[in-house]
């Protein structure tokens, strides 16, 4: 069992959104409000914010578009699934409640729902940092399955690693089944570092730790979701041998025709890259690129990958059957603003 150094920082606190933007970045304390306490897990959650890796979306305070609309079971429209990254959780109020409510709104009261990784708020959010990927995967499928809303099929958006948990649930379950994907800022086929993260966080220090030498080593791959996308491209043997969930998911391992089929029956793929992101390193693997083999300098598009060329899990099919879109934000990571993501919603979830 790993131990930590938590350090206890009180009532985990969110910043009240500063302007017309959702953003990823805890913003300092002045201003800042508490939204309640949490249970004894609190330290644990309060020292994970410390890290600067949560990824939280949040929504300008709108008056006209936050409050809860009547679902209109009856609308033409199909439901929308929404899951969150790393570090937010399903019925933030300040980001993912009305985002919900907004979505809804600009499909005349169409069901849209967030899942949950836990039955509380801290539950939700420490799944997000240190339950395993196939887990959250499972906990999606749980949740959608149990959902009579959804049994037709649903179109989902996911933030940041919720992308990833969509995706993984797409290959791996997709019944229901999911119609049109949008992924906003997801590390789509892994990550080769995090940047962002602050060395002098005990959590960081963790993160340092065993995203090195020991990434893909059991002590890293059965505690952190993160290490379960890592793709180190200086170790691609040891990621092919040790890691227990990407390359799967891949098919670069264990190839699965399941897992392509199920990718391949989307009616739409949308990826949504920013342009200037400092979480997704490299924020090409938001258009599902990533680094060279053997190379932290190369980077290479999707075209270029062996999965691309390969056909590996149904990707270049979605490509050439012109239902892959390609979109960018000019910001850093989960920073769009109102009128995209409701753009976003018109274009793709309206047809």
């Amino acid at each position: 069992m790993l131990s930590l150094p938590f350090l206890c920082f009180g009532h985990l606190v969110f910043a009240a959104p500063a302007n017309n933007f959702f953003t990823s970045s805890l913003l300092p304390p002045d201003g800042i409000e508490k939204i309640g306490s949490f249970d004894d897990k609190s330290e644990i959650i309060n020292s994970f914010y410390q890290t600067g890796l949560a990824q939280i979306v949040e929504f300008p305070s709108s008056p006209d578009i936050i409050p809860q609309m009547k679902s209109g079971l009856d609308s033409t429209y199909l439901p929308v699934v929404q899951m969150h990254g790393m570090g937010d959780f399903a019925n933030n109020p300040m980001g993912m409640i009305p985002l919900k409510n907004a979505i809804s709104k600009e499909l005349n009261g169409t069901y849209v729902t967030n899942v949950a990784l836990g039955e509380t708020i801290s539950e939700d959010i420490l799944a997000s940092f240190i339950d395993i990927m196939e887990r959250e995967v499972d906990l999606f499928a749980n949740a959608v399955r149990k959902d009579n809303n959804l049994a037709n099929g649903f179109n989902a958006i996911g933030y940041s690693q919720g992308a990833l948990t969509i995706r993984g649930y797409i290959e791996k379950y997709n019944d229901p089944p999911v119609k049109t994907f949008i992924s906003m800022h997801g590390p789509l086929v892994g990550v080769a570092g995090f940047p962002r993260c602050n060395l002098s966080s005990h959590i960081c220090q963790m993160f340092d730790a065993l995203l090195g030498d020991a990434a893909y080593l059991a002590l890293a791959q059965n505690v952190l979701a993160q290490a379960n996308y890592f793709r180190d491209p200086k170790r691609i043997d040891a990621y092919l041998k040790g890691n227990i969930w990407l390359p799967k998911v891949n098919n670069e391992v264990e190839p699965s025709l399941d897992r392509t089929s199920n990718f391949e029956s989307l009616t739409q793929l949308i990826c949504v890259k920013a342009l200037a992101d400092t979480m997704v390193w490299p924020n090409e693997s938001e258009w599902w690129g990533f680094y060279l083999d053997g190379s932290t300098e190369t980077v290479v598009p999707k075209e270029e990958t062996t999965w691309y060329k390969n056909n590996l899990f149904g990707l270049r099919t979605l490509v050439e059957s012109n239902k892959y879109v390609n979109l960018t934000t000019p910001g850093d990571h989960l920073q769009f603003d109102e009128k995209f993501l409701l753009d976003l919603v018109d274009t793709y979830l309206k047809n």
